[in-house]
């Protein structure tokens, strides 16, 4: 994924008009003004402007200084590579973060424009581009980023999308008071984002973590909804939103010219898109898998060729691919 940051003049911005309800302009482009310090903070190099940056967007400050220990942490983000793109190559966790710091910098100042509901594609493109950047925070395996402050910053991420999806399903109804319910839902994750630097790692009751990442399913362009069916004590645990490995045994033709039974795992690190439970004994249940096109090629290969398919769940937070062996008694009992 490839993205250049739009760079533009917020001051120019404080002149839009107010949204008709759920957020003002001042909203919007105070909270494009954090998105843009949040994307400098997290550049390999900061100047004085950035590290200590005035601002009127929070009360009972004139300045806001970059916080001492993102700036100790900062070279070991930068260097550290955690992501390997077909066009970027290797990118460092610093750069994994920016991406969808810079999208909410994209979709906030332009909220702070004059008619933000002219721009339906602009907005769906952002909500897209945004969906698949915060996805690859989360194969990055980032939650223990920024000193333990990455889970509860992709939960607040998870928020700002369900902002972008109020705003765009109204844009596609042109109903404006729903427009700016979801807009106010993004302008206030995006400040809620930056709020976390300053701060220490939020804990949840009883000194647990915070609450975990949890994304709505979503099939995104370039990727297919596969749906299955499995047994109906696997449908009964599984829910939409939960990473699972895809197990398929099957008859293999060994190097003696006799069939054994094994098992291989097909698909690793999958997300659940949607859970049909069984409806009766003995009815099989259905499961839909968000699948790239190879890998729903070999969902489909595994369902016409395989004598059972087996879901298994992952922890949350558990996205590592591993190599896998194929199971077999032969090699069990040797």
């Amino acid at each position: 994924m490839k993205l250049e940051p739009k760079i533009l003049l917020l001051a120019a911005l404080l002149v839009a008009p107010a949204g008709a309800s759920g957020y003002t302009a001042r909203d919007a482009s105070c909270a494009a003004e954090d998105m843009q310090l949040f994307y400098y903070y997290l550049s390999p190099v900061q100047d004085a402007k950035v590290k200590n940056r005035a601002t009127s967007c929070h009360p009972g400050k004139t300045s806001l200084q970059l916080p001492a220990w993102l700036e100790r942490a900062l070279p070991e983000m930068t260097a550290r590579k955690v992501w390997k793109d077909p066009e970027e190559g290797e990118i460092s966790e610093a750069v994994v973060w920016q991406t969808p710091v810079s999208i909410l910098y994209e979709a906030t100042a332009r909220l702070a424009a004059a008619d933000p509901m002219a721009d339906s594609a602009g907005f769906n493109d952002m909500r897209i581009r945004f969906i698949m950047s915060v996805e690859r925070v989360t194969k990055a395996g980032l939650e223990t980023s920024f000193g333990g402050r990455g889970g509860p910053m992709l939960a607040t991420l998870d928020a700002a999308t369900r902002g972008f999806d109020g705003l765009t399903g109204a844009l596609a109804k042109d109903d404006r008071k729903a427009f700016d319910a979801g807009a106010a839902s993004l302008l206030r994750s995006s400040r809620d984002l930056f709020a976390q630097l300053f701060a220490e790692p939020r804990k949840g009751a009883g000194k647990k973590p915070a609450a975990r990442y949890a994304p709505e399913a979503r099939v995104l362009p370039g990727y297919r909804g596969v749906s299955l069916p499995v047994p109906a004590s696997q449908a009964m645990f599984l829910n939409r939103g939960e990473r699972v490995d895809m197990l398929v045994s099957f008859d293999a033709l060994t190097g003696t010219d006799t069939r054994e039974k094994v098992t291989a795992t097909i698909l690793q690190n999958v997300i659940v898109t949607g859970v049909q439970k069984s409806a009766g004994p003995g009815q099989p249940g259905v499961v839909q898998l968000l699948c790239n096109p190879n890998e729903a090629q070999y969902a489909a290969l595994s369902l016409a060729q395989g004598s059972s398919i087996t879901l298994i769940r992952r922890a949350p937070g558990d996205t590592e691919l591993r190599p896998m062996e194929i199971a077999s008694f032969r090699r069990l009992i040797k």
